[in-house]
């Protein structure tokens, strides 16, 4: 008689069977590079599998609790991590052909968090070059289908972090490590029916993320950059319960945690948005984050901050050199992507005065944003639902919409450099899965994530 594999269990699950010595976390390895083996040549969602090191470290969790040490709280439990962020000794190529043989030789501070916690790296996964598209694809690994298809139409798993995204949701890992720059944690989760989130600008290290400054082997956050001042590393699970204790680990020791189950979320000051407000979004998603706000009484937010927040997104980015980009593919004799190419084409030459207005202008923008908004608000994340792979540009209201523009919201909430956690509250007509964005005051990520478990139960969607 066989016995169950511990492909699609959570997080805590795994960590208490490894820890009390129910399970192995070797044998929980073998079933999750097992799945590996089974889906990803259908996906590509892994770019590279570490197998060797999976199973040596899987063994090295067991030997410690045999010795009577603990393995921590995430003890066996199987991850992945965005091939834009750095490990040590493992290829990281941010997918780029000229990172195509990076060896980092120090992890990222996320991966050594998720490490000394117990849990077990077992491969990187896909992401356009350097991050820059909202659709996970690259010219050195290829394109990355979602394993969630109800219609049986293959779609994209969103992107920046859709390789991620996609082995989550497909149970190839348990846990997975993204970046968000402009919604490339939340869109994923959106497309793929997942939880993610977007935390506070340094509730976690920024180490290790490309692009960035190389300094004896590190990659350090470049505070001159718009990558380097609002890009930030987020956790992936199937449900709120992992997200939330990925959080935890994740969540830099000088900085308080306050536990979601402290919260009443009655007596928070909840408002809603149909949007960010210059975008269209699909009826189908405003009608399902509509319930979602309106079964927690949530007002409608009013206020003039979030509409200005995804034109001042894009004119930072317009300005920004890309000096770190152009650092890291100095000397290689190779072309960058299109989406990359498209985006180094667009930087507007600007004196300093006029950048230095627009990052005032963010401030500003910022202040007046927490003015209005009280303890939460919830909007969508997208304004449309998965595209099918290929497709480049998308329908709403009417309109014809780039992936930029349908990532608005993502976009806005991103410059206001805000916590934003994302769950699925509904599915589509075809069955596609529809993400409420939950945003809260700088380092409230609690209150969030709170409102976001109410969220999922009158939902009665899993949490």
């Amino acid at each position: 008689m066989s016995r169950e594999s511990w492909v699609g269990s959570d997080a805590r699950t795994i960590a208490e069977a490894v820890q009390s010595g129910r399970a192995a976390a070797r044998t929980v390895v073998e079933d999750h590079l097992a799945r590996v083996d089974e889906c990803n040549g259908t996906l590509n969602a892994l770019v590279t599998v570490c197998a060797e090191e999976a199973l040596a470290a899987a063994d090295s969790v067991d030997e410690r609790r045999l010795l009577g040490e603990t393995p921590g709280p995430l003890a066996g439990v199987p991850f992945t991590v965005k091939d834009l962020i750095a490990t040590a000794g493992v290829r990281t190529t941010a997918g780029s052909r000229a990172l195509a043989d990076n060896v980092p030789a120090v992890d990222a501070s996320a991966v050594a968090a998720f490490k000394a916690a117990g849990a077990i790296l077992i491969g990187k996964t896909n992401t356009p070059e350097f991050g820059a598209c909202g659709l996970t694809r690259n010219e050195l690994f290829g394109t990355t289908a979602s394993p969630v298809r109800p219609d049986g139409v293959v779609r994209s798993p969103g992107g920046s972090s859709g390789g991620e995204s996609a082995s989550v949701a497909a149970g190839m890992s348990v846990l997975g490590l993204g970046t968000d720059f402009g919604g490339s944690v939340r869109w994923p989760a959106h497309c793929t029916g997942l939880t993610s989130v977007r935390p506070t600008l340094g509730r976690i290290d920024p180490e290790g993320q490309y692009p960035g400054v190389l300094s004896d082997g590190r990659v350090l956050a470049n505070p001159a950059t718009m990558h380097g001042t609002i890009q930030t590393i987020g956790p992936l699970a199937r449900n709120l319960g992992d997200a939330t204790l990925a959080l935890r680990v994740l969540s830099a020791p000088h900085l308080a945690w306050t536990e979601p189950d402290s919260v009443h979320v009655e007596h928070l000051d909840i408002s809603w948005a149909p949007g960010e407000g210059t975008m269209p979004v699909d009826d189908e998603i405003l009608k399902a984050v509509r319930t979602a706000a309106i079964g927690l009484g949530a007002s409608e937010y009013d206020g003039d901050a979030l509409p200005r927040a995804n034109a001042l997104f894009g004119a930072l980015r317009t300005v920004e050199t890309h000096a770190d980009i152009h650092s890291l593919a100095a000397g290689a004799a190779l072309s960058h992507d299109p989406d990359i190419t498209a985006m180094l084409a667009a930087v507007h030459d600007r004196s300093s005065t006029e950048v230095e207005a627009l990052w005032g202008d963010r401030a500003v923008l910022i202040a007046n944003f927490l003015d209005e908004i009280g303890d939460v608000l919830i909007l969508p994340v997208a304004s449309v639902l998965a595209p099918p792979i290929g497709v480049e540009s998308f329908e709403a209201g009417g309109r014809e919409l780039t992936w930029m523009d349908a990532l608005a919201s993502c976009r806005a909430i991103s410059v206001l450099g805000v916590p934003s956690v994302v769950v699925p509250v509904g599915l589509s007509r075809n069955g596609l899965p529809i993400g409420v964005q939950v945003v809260a005051r700088p380092f409230h990520e609690h209150l969030a994530l709170s409102v976001a478990a109410r969220i999922t139960s009158n939902a009665r969607v899993p949490g």
